[in-house]
């Protein structure tokens, strides 16, 4: 049985630094160091890779510089969001242990963003950011990650689906999806219900991690402090 959490927010008050990485102190700051050093010189979406660019400025905002050339085709809903980059949490901060801590259940998410450290550091941190496509990135919501047969695609050349509250990855994705919901879970205490758990660790062992991979961790790492150790 997994110890309870939480007391996690008055732990890290009692105890400076327990399990609580030197991250970004807002959202926005967090996209910014995404965008401005953790993918410095990658411009592909996570998802798509679709080719964007950054705004250059410190919100960590961009645009999607070309659909075509990745295949991505826009479906009917929140197209609005479809040239754009948005930094998209793999593990969603709705099912972070951060959604039951006082600061949330008395308030909001933004009001734990500012004020409680242990929920900053679950929301902010590195390791569970991706670019993605902002339409891709609304479509899926807090969908959990799953296996879908039989659907068709509905994102063009970008093989995802999402479909009835479940979104699978491309094969190339799967891995990297797998590592960072382990880390997640084993960092922040994020639950994974055990059959999900044996799919992320079939996931892992099917995408091995890639060199890309390996150079994001470390770069995450000189941030924050701390590395995946899900990735080898």
């Amino acid at each position: 049985m997994r110890p309870l959490l939480i007391s996690l927010s008055l732990l890290a008050v009692m105890v400076p630094g327990l399990a609580i990485a030197d991250v970004p102190s807002s959202w926005r700051a967090t996209k910014n160091t995404a965008d401005d050093v953790v993918y410095e010189g990658i411009n592909r979406t996570f998802y798509c890779g679709c080719l964007y660019e950054s705004d250059g400025d410190s919100d960590g905002s961009g645009v999607v510089t070309d659909h075509v050339e990745c295949g991505y085709v826009p479906p009917d809903k929140h197209q609005q969001r479809a040239g754009r980059v948005e930094w998209e949490h793999i593990v969603p901060a709705s099912l972070m242990p951060a959604r039951k801590f006082p600061c949330w259940i008395n308030h909001d998410r933004d009001y734990c963003e500012r004020h409680d450290p242990a929920a900053q550091a679950m929301i902010f941190d590195l390791h569970n950011l991706v670019p993605s496509i902002g339409q891709v990135n609304a479509l899926r919501l807090d969908d959990r990650y799953g296996e879908i047969e039989g659907e068709a695609r509905a994102f063009g050349a970008c093989a995802v689906e999402d479909v009835r509250g479940l979104f699978e990855p491309a094969d190339a994705q799967r891995g990297d999806v797998a590592r960072i919901w382990l880390y997640m879970s084993e960092r922040h205490g994020v639950t994974i219900p055990d059959e999900e758990r044996t799919m992320f660790e079939r996931w892992s062992a099917e995408d091995p991690v890639s060199d890309w991979e390996r150079e994001r961790n470390a770069r995450i790492q000189a941030i924050q402090g701390n590395a995946n150790p899900f990735i080898k």
